[in-house]
């Protein structure tokens, strides 16, 4: 560090400062830098994986409505309560299809959340035809269960059957929305951890760099004076005086120094 030793006192105490201000600024920015990797991996917590595990969830619980419905058409005792039936099961496959490709979006960004996608989209087609043609076979029927035709029975439980197919399908995509919800929490939390040590390092270098800085400074004037700078300011107040006698302590003065001089004049 000879060449810091050899610049003049405003030159060291400015670079002083600037490597404070420096390395504050970057800790500052960092700061804010990771701030802003924390905010968007709650928003997209929030925003994404949260939205869409709520819409599978509600598209699951619409597909309960319709299998219940379904259930219900096949009790109606009155043409009013089949035609109510009826629209209940349109509503909530209406409402599964709506809810279920609001989270779409989510599962086409990896290959299995596509599989996964494409999965439901094999079963839900199918899934409402054969629905539709239920509730058609149904409304020709006898109000009375037991003059039903055969196909009745047979179309509820193949419809039960396809309705647990797709609840499963549902349940699956619900749990792979969940571990990327979770999986987004973790990023947010490591980026929250690794931006406090990272800030805690880079404050601590700082701290000792400032002190360093300081104790550089502060040798250089002490080895410049000779000695401290308020004895040196006496010492040549007495000087400017008139007193020539004055005692010069330079015990620590070094060669070349302002006190080692006055006391050199005094030989």
């Amino acid at each position: 560090m000879q060449w810091f030793q050899q610049l003049r006192v405003t030159v060291k105490l400015v670079l002083s400062f600037l490597v404070v201000a420096v390395l504050g600024t970057v800790v500052s920015a960092l700061g804010i830098f990771h701030m802003a990797r924390i905010s968007a991996s709650t928003d997209r917590l929030y925003h994404h994986e949260l939205s869409a595990l709520q819409a599978l969830q509600d598209a699951n619980i619409a597909l309960l409505y319709a299998s219940r419905s379904q259930m219900t058409l096949l009790s109606a005792s009155t043409r009013g309560e089949r035609n109510t039936g009826s629209v209940a099961i349109r509503k909530s496959l209406e409402d599964l299809e709506a809810r279920a490709a609001e989270a779409k979006p989510l599962f086409e960004e990896s290959e299995a959340g596509t599989k996964l996608y494409r999965q439901y989209e094999t079963l839900i087609a199918p899934l409402k035809q054969r629905m539709s043609e239920f509730v058609a076979l149904v409304g020709k029927q006898s109000l009375d269960s037991s003059q039903f035709d055969g196909r009745v029975g047979d179309g509820s439980t193949q419809l039960l059957k396809d309705s647990r197919g797709l609840e499963e399908v549902l349940e699956t995509m619900v749990a792979h929305s969940n571990a990327l919800a979770k999986a987004s929490a973790e990023q947010a939390a490591d980026t929250y951890r690794s931006s406090r040590w990272m800030m805690l390092v880079i404050a601590a270098v700082g701290l000792l760099a400032s002190v360093g800085m300081g104790l550089m400074v502060a040798r250089s004037l002490g080895r410049q004076l000779g000695g401290e700078p308020a004895y040196a300011a006496q010492v040549v107040g007495r000087f400017a005086s008139g007193d020539l006698a004055v005692e010069v302590d330079t015990g620590s003065a070094r060669a070349g120094s302002l006190l080692h001089s006055i006391r050199l004049m005094q030989i």
